[in-house]
């Protein structure tokens, strides 16, 4: 099946019905009291408490990790490292050609969670610049054919990581990468995002110029679902805020805004472990539009046993709903969609 990728319009499609936050979580209701006598009347017994839903123990939610690159560095450990600091599941692009991602896929189903087309489409970019985004090579044009092959037999459940702006977050010896957000390269990944119900990771600096075309390619189809790797880098909570209020098929992942990852430029989200209280609120204000992930740069089971125990302190300053959503519900929606 191939996709006719139209030219964009602000005409808006169906709109995108952003799931409710739930799940089995709800409090305990209140032990009735005994009637107090005062003569020799046997007293009313009390009645058994109703059954109800078990409390949320946040100290013990599962985690999916929506920003891990499958690769082979993660050896024969990960699945015991997974169940170790309890996380169902891990995944997005392998920073290696996409048969890697879906090789660890295989071997740790359903664990791992493979999406395609990000290492060879930041290759092409890096070698061909604007022949790549604009689609008019032909090298392109096949590799995305051949992507949406995979998307279509149900291989990758994610399309990504895709570097759009990293110009104020790309790592030392990488060059830098920019172009439009709705460039043809990103309508074709979006029309594929729409049609087979799969998240678009994309790794986007928060500058005025990506984030209008980045709204562009939002309103175009809102059956598309963008997963904006790290936030955005100079995004604060005022923009992510009217974004989100404007966007709803927009959803916020959040590795490289902590602390714990120096993300080069941005204010991470935290003081040393401790939610800024902007970030806190707007975390409670849209539930069910954040994930979490990891993005370690190399493969280590020490590193990523304290990125998971640093979140889990993060989801303790929440609200146990939230922490739920945040932890794992939201990640499995997204995931489930294409389903």
């Amino acid at each position: 099946m191939r996709i006719a990728v139209p030219v964009l319009s602000v005409a808006l499609c169906a709109a995108f019905a952003a799931c409710a936050g739930g799940g089995d979580d709800g409090a305990s209701a209140p032990a009735a009291t005994a009637r107090v006598v005062t003569s020799t009347v046997e007293p009313t017994p009390t009645p058994a408490p109703s059954p109800t839903a078990t409390p949320i123990v946040v100290a013990e939610l599962p985690i999916v990790d929506l920003h891990f690159h499958p690769e082979a560095a993660w050896g024969d450990g990960l699945i015991a490292l997974f169940d170790r600091v309890n996380v169902r599941a891990a995944g997005n692009g392998a920073q290696a050609p996409d048969p890697e991602a879906l090789a660890l896929a295989e071997r740790y189903a359903p664990r791992v969670v493979p999406f395609g087309g990000g290492y060879p489409l930041r290759q092409f970019v890096l070698r061909l610049g604007a022949a790549a985004w604009d689609v008019e090579s032909a090298e392109v044009r096949a590799y995305l054919d051949a992507l949406e092959d995979e998307l279509a037999a149900g291989r990758f459940r994610g399309i990504g990581e895709i570097h759009v702006d990293s110009t104020a977050s790309y790592f030392t010896g990488t060059p830098p990468i920019r172009y439009p957000a709705d460039a043809p390269l990103m309508q074709r990944l979006w029309a594929m995002s729409a049609v087979y119900g799969l998240p678009v990771s994309v790794h986007m600096d928060g500058s005025t110029e990506s984030v209008a075309s980045m709204e562009r390619l939002l309103a175009s189809d809102r059956r598309g679902t963008w997963l904006w790797a790290h936030t955005g880098h100079y995004a604060e909570p005022p923009l992510v805020r009217r974004l989100l209020r404007d966007h709803p098929n927009l959803f916020c992942e959040l590795s490289y805004r902590s602390s714990i990852s120096p993300s080069r430029t941005a204010v991470p989200l935290d003081n040393n472990g401790v939610l800024r209280e902007e970030w806190r609120a707007l975390l409670e204000e849209f539930p069910d539009r954040f994930v979490i992930g990891t993005d370690l740069p190399v493969a280590s089971a020490a590193e990523y046993t304290r990125h998971i125990g640093f979140w889990r302190a993060i989801l303790e300053q929440l609200t146990p709903e939230t922490a739920a959503l945040l932890a794992h519900l939201n990640a499995e929606r997204l995931l489930k969609r294409g389903q």
